[in-house]
C-alpha cells in the first residue's frame, strides 16, 4: 500500500478542500458580479448541492475495494455469529435487569413429566442410553439438553414457575458454549403463531426479518437470509409461551411442528402443562423430545432466598434479623396457609422481594386472613402492589400516573394479542379516525414550520397561490383528505415487493379517484376558458379537490417507493469510515450553503421567499445528512451496503418509479382530463344569440366568427408576466398571483394594472382578453380564463361556445403535462428510498431511543433530499419559457410539500402523530419514551431488542383486568384427569 499523495483517504480530502474552496470562490464571484442575489444564492446552493450529491454517488460508486466475494455458505455463518452477539447483548441485559445474580438465582428443581406425554424412549434416545429420571436444578438444563442424543426438550410449568427465566437461562448458557459458525437459540414467544395459517418456518423466518432486519435480505427470488439461517440449521428455536397460543389450535400447533422440523434439528419448548396435555390428547407428542416438569419451590427454599435479599435490620437483643424474618417463622408453622401456598413460584417470591425490599412495607400483612383468605387473593396481592413498589420513590402521584399509563398499555397488548410493545406501533393506540388523518395533518404542519419563518404575508400569498383563508382552508382540509385517501388505497400493507397486479391496482384506484375529483372540479368549476395550474377558481369546492389530489399523488410517489402503510425503523446504508466521512463534508457543505442563504433573507439582502426556503430546507437536509455520518447514528446497521450497491439501488429504483409512476400519472391525468371536458361540455348546454346586445355595460358583437365582449368600465387587477415575451396572465383586484418572483428567472414579475377599456375575443371558443393599459398604444392581450368573473354569467357560455374538441384542447394538454411531470417526480422519490433505506437492525439497537434516533435522522436526511432533488428536476420545468400550462407553478409547488409528506409517512412520523395524541388526551407522557425507559430501569418492562415486553405476562394480564390464572403448587393439579389412549407411533 502506498502512502503520502498516493493514499485515497488523502486524495479524497484534498477533493473535498478543492471543491469547498471552489464553492466558496464562486459564491463570492456571482455576488460581485451578479445584480440579483437571490438568484446568485440560489445558484450557488444548487451547485453546492449538486456537487454534494455528486460526490457522495462517486463515493458510493468508487469505495474502497470491494471485499472478495463470499460463499452463501459464508454469509449465513457470519449473520449467525452477527445473530449470536445481538442476542448475547439482548439477554445479558435483561438478566443484570431482573438481578438473577443478585445475589444468586432461584434454585428451581425439575424433573421428568408424566411418560406419555412423551415420546417413546427409543425415539428419544437413538440406540443411545437415556439418564436416569432425577431431580435436577434449573441451571443444569443446558447440560441436560446437550446430553439428550435428538436435542429435543419440552418445558412444563406452572404460570410464574420459572420458564421464561430458564428459557433465558438456557439461551445464555447455549452461546457461551457457542462456537463460531454455531446455531444460535433464539427465543420465539408463541402467542403470536397462528398454525392454521402460517406454518412454522415461515412464521420463524418471518419473526427473525421482523427483529432482526438485516435477516430481511432477500438471497434469492423466494427466500431471506432468515429463512436460509432456518434451513441451514443455524438457529435453534426457544418457543417459549406453548400455552399463549388459542386452545383450539394445541393440537394443529404440535402436528405442524412435527411436520416440518428436520429430524437433526434441536428445539426447546415451554408450556403449562394442562396446555401440552391438551395438545397431545388432541394431536401428538413432539417427536424425538423430553419432557419435563418445573417443581414447586419449597418454603424452606423461597424463605431462605427472601431472607438473603432482604435489608439486614437490628433486634433488640443485638442481634440481626430482617422484615421476612417473624413472617417466615409464621409461615413453616402454618405451610398450608395461603401466604405459604402462594410463595412457591419464582414469580411471586420475585414479586414479594420487589414489594416489601424496603422498610416502609411490612410483609405480616400477608398474614392477614381477612384479606387474604386464598393464594389467589395473596398472588393478586402482590401483583398490585408490584407498580406501586417500584415507583416508589418517585411520590403518589407520579406513581398514581405510572398504573394508569402502565394499565393503558397492558390493555392495548391485550387486546392486540401480543405481549411486546414497540415504539413504532404505538400508532395502534389511535382512533382509527386520528390514525388515518394524522399523516396529512402532520405533513402540513412540517410544512409550515418551514414556510411560515421565511417571511410574513407576502410569503404566505406567494405560496398559497390564494387570496381569501376560505380557499386556503378548503386547500388544506383537502389534502388531509387526500393523504388520508392514500395511505389506506395506495400504500402497501407490509414489505411484499410490488408486482403487475399492484401496478395495475394502483392505476385503477388512481384514475378512478381523478376521474371523480375532476368530475367534481369540472363542476364546480368553469373549464370553457381553459385549464391552467395555479388559476383563480370559482368558490372554495374546486380548490377543496385540488388539494385533495395534490397529496394523493404524493401517497402514491411513496406507494411506489414501497414505503408501507405500517412503516418500520429505516437506517441509512453509509458502510465503513469513507462514507460516513462523505455523507459528513456533503451535510456540511448543504449546511452552511442553507444557512448563508437564510441569512440572506433575514439581513434584507434577498426579499424573495423562495431564496429563504432554498435555504432552511437545504440547511435541514445538511444537519441530517451531518448527524447520519456519525458513528453513533450508524450504530444499528449490522450489515452496510457494499461500495457501489447505493447508486446502482438509486439508479433502479429511479427508473423503475419513473416507468411505474409514469404510467399511472399519466394514464390518471389523462382520464382525468377526459372526464373533466365531459362534465364541462353537459353542463355547458345551449347559448343564446346575445350579438348586438348590452348587458350590464358590457356591448356584444360577432363579425366573421369572431365574437368581442367589450366595456369601458375601468377594471383593475395585476398581470402576471412570465417573462421572455409570452403571454402575461391577466387576474381581478383582490387575487395574489402565485409565483411572482422566482429565482432563476429574472423576468418575471407581477406589475398591476388598470384598464380603461376591455375587450373579450373568442374564435372557436379560444377566448383572450385585450386590456387597454398606460397611454394610447396597443392594448395589452393576457389569458383571460382569470377574469371570466368580471363578465355576466351569459357571456361566459357565449364566448366559449365552439366545437368540443376546442375544449378538449384547452383542457386536456396541461394535464397530460403534469402526469410527465409526476412521472419524473415519482421516480426520485423511488430513486432516493430506494438508495438510503436498509432495515434498520431494531434486535441490536442499543435501545429504543436509539433506534428512534437512529429512524428519526434516516427520515430527515431522505425527506430533504427528496425534496432537494424534486426542486432540482423541477428547475427545467420552471425555466419553460413563457410558462405553458401553468407548469411553473405546479414545478413550484411539488418539492417542499414532498419533503414534509416523507417525515409524515415514516415510523418517526407515526411515532410522533401518536405520541402527541397520547400526550394531548392525557393518556400518556409527552416525554413518553423517558417514561417507559424509567419504567424498564425500574424491572416493570424488559426490553426486547426495540421494543419492550411487561416483565411477565400475568402482570400484563393483570393490569389489564384480564381474569389470570392461579399459581398451581402442586403438579398433581397441572396434569389431565386421566391420561389419553394409546396412540399408534411409527418409529
Amino acid at each position: 500500500m502506498q502512502g503520502g499523495w498516493h493514499s485515497a483517504r488523502v486524495r479524497r480530502r484534498l477533493g473535498y478542500a478543492v471543491c469547498g474552496g471552489a464553492l466558496a470562490a464562486l459564491a463570492a464571484v456571482l455576488r460581485l458580479w451578479w445584480q440579483d442575489a437571490a438568484t446568485a444564492g440560489v445558484l450557488v446552493s444548487a451547485i453546492g448541492a449538486f456537487v454534494s450529491v455528486a460526490a457522495l454517488v462517486a463515493d458510493m460508486l468508487r469505495g474502497d475495494a470491494d471485499p472478495a466475494p463470499r460463499s452463501a455458505d459464508e454469509d449465513r455463518r457470519r449473520a449467525a455469529d452477527a445473530l449470536a452477539e445481538a442476542v448475547r447483548e439482548q439477554w445479558a441485559a435483561e438478566a443484570r435487569l431482573r438481578r438473577l445474580q443478585d445475589p444468586a438465582p432461584l434454585d428451581v428443581a425439575w424433573a421428568p413429566a408424566d411418560r406419555w406425554l412423551a415420546d417413546h424412549p427409543e425415539n428419544i434416545r437413538r440406540l443411545r442410553p437415556l439418564p436416569a429420571p432425577r431431580g435436577q436444578r434449573i441451571e443444569d438444563v443446558t447440560g441436560s439438553f446437550a446430553a439428550l442424543p435428538g436435542r429435543r426438550l419440552v418445558v412444563l410449568g406452572g404460570p410464574g414457575s420459572g420458564k421464561s427465566v430458564l428459557a433465558m437461562r438456557f439461551v445464555l448458557g447455549r452461546l457461551a458454549a457457542r462456537r463460531p459458525g454455531g446455531p444460535v437459540p433464539v427465543i420465539f414467544p408463541l402467542a403470536g403463531w397462528d398454525p392454521r395459517r402460517t406454518g412454522l418456518r415461515d412464521w420463524l423466518a418471518e419473526r427473525l426479518a421482523a427483529e432482526h432486519r438485516p435477516l430481511a435480505a432477500a438471497t434469492d427470488l423466494r427466500h431471506t437470509l432468515a429463512r436460509g439461517l432456518l434451513d441451514a440449521g443455524l438457529v435453534l428455536p426457544v418457543l417459549d409461551g406453548f400455552d399463549e397460543l388459542p386452545r383450539p389450535v394445541y393440537g394443529e400447533a404440535v402436528r405442524r411442528i412435527n411436520a416440518e422440523l428436520d429430524d437433526d434439528l434441536p428445539l426447546l419448548l415451554t408450556s403449562r402443562a394442562k396446555a401440552w396435555a391438551k395438545a397431545v390428547t388432541e394431536g401428538d407428542v413432539l417427536t424425538g423430545a423430553e419432557v419435563v416438569e418445573l417443581r414447586p419451590l419449597g418454603l424452606a427454599q423461597a424463605g431462605a432466598h427472601l431472607e438473603r435479599t432482604a435489608r439486614p435490620l437490628r433486634t433488640a437483643e443485638g442481634g440481626t434479623e430482617t422484615v421476612w424474618t417473624p413472617v417466615l417463622r409464621e409461615l413453616t408453622a402454618r405451610p398450608h396457609c395461603p401466604a405459604a401456598r402462594a410463595l412457591t413460584t419464582p414469580l411471586m417470591v420475585a414479586l414479594a422481594r420487589a414489594v416489601y425490599g424496603d422498610t416502609s412495607r411490612d410483609p405480616s400483612e400477608l398474614l392477614d386472613p381477612d384479606r387474604f383468605a386464598t393464594a389467589e387473593a395473596v398472588e393478586e396481592h402482590l401483583l398490585g402492589a408490584f407498580v406501586p413498589a417500584a415507583f416508589g420513590d418517585a411520590g403518589p402521584p407520579a406513581t398514581d400516573a405510572a398504573v394508569r399509563r402502565l394499565t393503558l398499555l397492558a390493555r392495548e397488548l391485550e387486546r392486540r394479542g401480543t405481549g411486546r410493545l414497540a415504539w413504532w406501533e404505538l400508532e395502534s393506540m389511535l382512533p382509527r379516525a386520528v390514525s388515518v388523518l394524522a399523516p396529512g395533518l402532520l405533513a402540513l404542519a412540517l410544512l409550515s414550520l418551514v414556510v411560515l419563518p421565511v417571511t410574513v404575508v407576502r410569503a404566505a400569498d406567494e405560496l398559497a397561490g390564494a387570496a381569501d383563508l376560505t380557499s386556503v382552508l378548503a386547500t388544506l382540509v383537502g389534502q388531509t383528505a387526500g393523504f388520508a385517501f392514500g395511505e389506506a388505497f395506495l400504500l402497501p400493507s407490509g414489505d411484499a415487493p410490488a408486482n403487475r397486479r399492484t401496478l395495475a391496482r394502483r392505476t385503477l384506484i388512481t384514475a378512478g379517484v381523478s376521474a371523480l375529483l375532476w368530475a367534481g372540479f369540472a363542476y364546480a368549476d368553469d373549464l370553457r376558458f381553459g385549464f391552467r395550474f395555479g388559476a383563480v377558481t370559482d368558490g372554495w369546492v374546486p380548490d377543496l379537490l385540488g388539494g385533495c389530489l395534490f397529496s394523493l399523488l404524493f401517497t402514491l410517489f411513496f406507494g411506489t417507493a414501497g414505503l408501507s402503510r405500517h412503516p418500520v425503523p429505516l437506517s441509512l446504508p453509509w458502510s465503513g469510515g469513507a462514507a460516513r466521512v462523505v455523507a459528513r463534508v456533503c451535510g456540511a457543505v448543504l449546511s452552511l450553503g442553507g444557512l448563508g442563504l437564510a441569512c440572506a433573507v433575514a439581513a434584507g439582502r434577498s426579499g424573495n421567499p423562495w431564496t429563504g426556503l432554498v435555504g432552511i430546507t437545504c440547511a435541514g437536509a445538511g444537519a441530517a445528512l451531518l448527524t447520519s455520518g456519525g458513528r453513533r447514528a450508524g450504530q444499528d446497521l449490522a450489515h452496510p451496503a457494499r461500495s457501489g450497491r447505493v447508486a446502482r439501488r438509486f439508479a433502479t429504483g429511479a427508473v423503475r418509479g419513473t416507468a411505474a409512476a409514469l404510467l399511472i400519472g399519466v394514464t390518471a391525468c389523462t382520464v382525468a382530463g377526459l372526464t373533466a371536458t365531459g362534465v364541462t361540455l353537459l353542463k355547458s348546454g345551449s347559448t343564446g344569440g346575445l350579438s348586438g346586445r348590452t348587458i350590464a355595460g358590457w356591448s356584444f358583437a360577432q363579425r366573421s366568427g369572431l365574437r368581442t365582449a367589450t366595456t369601458t368600465r375601468v377594471l383593475r387587477g395585476t398581470l402576471l408576466l412570465p417573462g421572455g415575451g409570452a403571454q402575461p396572465i391577466a387576474y381581478p383586484e383582490g387575487v395574489q398571483p402565485p409565483d411572482c418572483a422566482l429565482p432563476l428567472l429574472a423576468d418575471r414579475r407581477c406589475v398591476p394594472f388598470t384598464a380603461r377599456s376591455t375587450v373579450f375575443e373568442s374564435r372557436d371558443g379560444a377566448v383572450v382578453v385585450r386590456l387597454a393599459v398606460g397611454g394610447a398604444g396597443a392594448p395589452t392581450t393576457a389569458y383571460a380564463a382569470n377574469l371570466r368573473s368580471v363578465l355576466p354569467t351569459a357571456a361566459r357560455g357565449w364566448l366559449t361556445a365552439g366545437p368540443p374538441a376546442g375544449v378538449l384542447r384547452r383542457c386536456l394538454p396541461p394535464l397530460m403535462a403534469g402526469g410527465v411531470l409526476v412521472g419524473i417526480v415519482g421516480g426520485c422519490v423511488c430513486g432516493v428510498y430506494r438508495a438510503l433505506s436498509v432495515p434498520s437492525d431494531v434486535m441490536r439497537a442499543a435501545g429504543p431511543g436509539s433506534s428512534l434516533r437512529t429512524d428519526r435522522a434516516a427520515s430527515f436526511t431522505r425527506g430533504g433530499l427528496v425534496a432537494l432533488l424534486v426542486a432540482a428536476v423541477c428547475v427545467p420545468v420552471v425555466a419553460l419559457p413563457g410558462d405553458w400550462g401553468g407548469l411553473v407553478h405546479i414545478g413550484t409547488q411539488l418539492w417542499l410539500p414532498l419533503g414534509s409528506a416523507a417525515l409524515a409517512l415514516s415510523a418517526w412520523g407515526r411515532f410522533a402523530v401518536a405520541r402527541a395524541w397520547l400526550a394531548a388526551t392525557g393518556r400518556m407522557p409527552w416525554r413518553l419514551m423517558t417514561f417507559l425507559e424509567d419504567t424498564h430501569r425500574r424491572g416493570v418492562l424488559r426490553q426486547s431488542g426495540a421494543g419492550f415486553e411487561f416483565r411477565h405476562q400475568r402482570l400484563q394480564s393483570h393490569l389489564a383486568g384480564r381474569v389470570t390464572a392461579p399459581v398451581v403448587t402442586a403438579s398433581a393439579t397441572e396434569g389431565p384427569s386421566r391420561p389419553r389412549a394409546s396412540q399408534d407411533r411409527s418409529v
